[in-house]
């Protein structure tokens, strides 16, 4: 009887030691969140230089392959817990935690990338936003660009303005965005990522709101004609951290981690202005039809959407964005 209570007590502890936190000095686990491809995925060009950067500091850094850990909810679960130390996530998932970062969502906020950057580099939103998150035990280490602004593909026409919208249905993310399209006009319907090339083929959806990269990444230049170039937002993905690990960190280690992240922004910012042309040529070459909304154009959503803020976002939160992106325009 001892010796199986003995036995039991072991296993308990080798359970507990595997599902630790990993400490300062251990293999630091990184879950990626697309292919490999450094020169179409600005997360995995983020992830392998800011790993890289640790690498040669002397710290371990292990890069987990897609899903290999878990979905969102499952990456976000155990950041929160400390047991994942770093993903590259979601922004609608930290959102769920604090709202303050939906902020990004506002359309027609930001005039192009470089504005975003500068907002971020001469603010302190990203203050803000951790202010709540790190209550929850997680924190935003990098916001992580995705490509170029967010334009419209469609399998039936150009959007030029928000009367093109009409008769058209658009795949949205979520309700949130739902409720925005239809502001403009469009047909609204919420679908899974995974299932929006069939939709796109049955006609279920006819388009949906992406960086010019996405169609051509997911093959979807088969079944969409149509991309205007609007720039309508920043599509972002997160470098998301457990606090309980950022925190233990010795002084020396943290300050390496924040140069990873620096450096790994710069390459980002470097490639998302060199990415912004050739994923247009890229979607030419495919057979798209591309269209650069003029000013005048943009306008015309820029007035539809604006008094709708507070709807998308905390008036707060809006009022908050709206403030940092005027005054560094």
């Amino acid at each position: 009887m001892r010796k199986t209570r003995t036995s039991l007590w072991l296993l308990l502890g080798l359970v507990l030691v595997l599902a630790a936190p990993a400490l300062a000095g251990d293999e630091i686990k990184l879950a990626l969140d697309c292919p490999p491809d450094p020169e179409k995925c600005g997360t995995y060009l983020w992830s392998k230089t800011f790993a890289d950067y640790l690498e040669s500091q002397g710290l371990k850094v292990k890069l987990y392959p897609r899903d290999a850990l878990g979905g969102e909810a499952e990456k976000l679960d155990q950041v929160s817990q400390g047991l994942l130390e770093i993903s590259n996530s979601d922004l609608a998932k930290a959102g769920s935690l604090d709202p303050t970062i939906f902020g990004f969502y506002l359309p027609f906020l930001f005039d192009d990338m470089e504005h975003m950057y500068r907002v971020l580099e001469k603010t302190d939103l990203m203050e803000k936003i951790n202010a709540g998150l790190i209550k929850k035990g997680v924190r935003v280490l990098a916001l992580i660009p995705l490509g170029t602004m967010t334009g419209i593909a469609t399998s039936k026409k150009v959007i030029k303005t928000p009367e093109d919208f009409k008769g058209i249905r658009m795949r949205a993310l979520d309700k949130k965005q739902a409720a925005w399209l239809e502001i403009w006009g469009a047909n609204a319907v919420v679908i899974p990522w995974s299932e929006i090339y069939n939709a796109l083929q049955t006609g279920i959806a006819d388009g949906y709101m992406n960086p010019a990269f996405v169609p051509i990444m997911f093959k979807h230049t088969e079944v969409l004609k149509y991309y205007s170039d609007i720039k309508l937002a920043p599509s972002l993905r997160l470098a998301l951290v457990s606090e309980d690990w950022y925190q233990g960190l010795k002084d020396k280690e943290r300050k390496i981690v924040d140069e990873g992240a620096a450096k790994a922004n710069a390459a980002c910012q470097e490639w998302t202005i060199r990415s912004d042309k050739e994923s247009l040529e890229a979607l030419k070459t495919a057979g798209m039809e591309v269209y650069t909304n003029a000013p005048a154009e943009k306008a015309e959503f820029v007035k539809l959407i604006r008094p709708h803020y507070p709807e998308i976002v905390p008036k707060e939160v809006a009022e908050m964005f709206i403030k940092a992106a005027d005054e560094n325009r």
